[in-house]
């Protein structure tokens, strides 16, 4: 039943890959006759929104003929949603001189921001050190999105999951529990969860990149090959593509080492 139950959230949370931050609708106000800001990063799939608090008329026109207000009088508004990445310039047609540019991230600079955000942005819901030498920090943080984010793998290798006073299942601001962030020792009746913080070699659980991929592709653990993974949703997330999978391994390469905890907690 266990199993089964972390397969089915393990299902659901991947689900979401393609998808992976809600979208939103950000403000540009047009004032002084000027767009404000006058550049503007949003994720695709947001829309934007001008605002004219301007007494004159304005447009917002597109430079490539995508899109085109017509004229917005003082307190009108006009939205358009971006559902593709790119660099979109535009301009006001009655006054050319005022100009604006909006960039689309891709889908995968959005999970590599998000994954970035939870780190460093405040307020910070895991306010951990990376080791970020020698690595790829676009393959850090999209990791640092498909651990925390997506795969809830501190759910099951933190032991708890949440700082004292930091539980949002009580309402209370989340944060991780960084003294045992992902150093295992949750039981699950008779399995309990493994240490996949790096080893003194730097290797997550002590196993290479190839042995992880192996692990999660057919739930043979190398320290104990004769024996397949129970519990632990390998079956599901074993379908990941080798791009993401290489991620999540670098990020648990440059998570803080951690000694597993000497009790279990349930």
């Amino acid at each position: 039943m266990i199993r089964k139950i972390h397969a089915f959230l393990a299902l659901i949370l991947l689900s979401f890959i393609s998808n992976p931050l809600s979208a939103e609708t950000v403000t540009i106000n047009i004032k002084d006759f000027l767009f404000d800001p006058g550049s503007k990063t949003i994720n695709l799939g947001d829309s934007v929104k001008w605002v004219n608090q301007d007494s004159f008329a304005h447009t917002s026109t597109s430079d490539t003929n995508l899109w085109d207000s017509k004229n917005l009088s003082s307190g009108a508004s006009f939205t358009r949603l971006f559902d593709k990445a790119g660099k979109f310039t535009y301009h006001c047609h009655i006054h050319p001189d005022m100009t604006g540019t909006i960039i689309v991230r891709t889908a995968e600079q959005a999970r590599i921001k998000l994954g970035k955000d939870i780190i460093t942005a405040n307020p910070k819901q895991l306010p951990i050190k990376l080791n970020l030498a020698g690595k790829n920090t676009d393959q850090v943080y999209l990791g640092s999105y498909i651990v925390n984010a997506q795969g809830a793998c501190a759910d099951c290798h933190s032991c708890p999951t949440y700082a004292e006073g930091h539980d949002p299942y009580k309402g209370e601001p989340k944060q991780f529990n960084t003294a045992g962030y992902l150093s295992g020792g949750r039981a699950f009746g008779p399995f309990t969860s493994a240490n996949i913080t790096p080893d003194s070699t730097g290797k997550p659980a002590g196993i290479t990149l190839a042995q992880f991929k192996n692990l999660l592709r057919t739930g043979h653990d190398p320290h104990a090959p004769e024996n397949i993974l129970q519990v632990m949703p390998w079956p599901i997330y074993g379908m990941m593509s080798d791009h993401d999978l290489d991620a999540v391994y670098t990020y648990l390469k440059s998570i803080p080492p951690l000694p597993t905890p000497a009790a279990n907690c349930n």
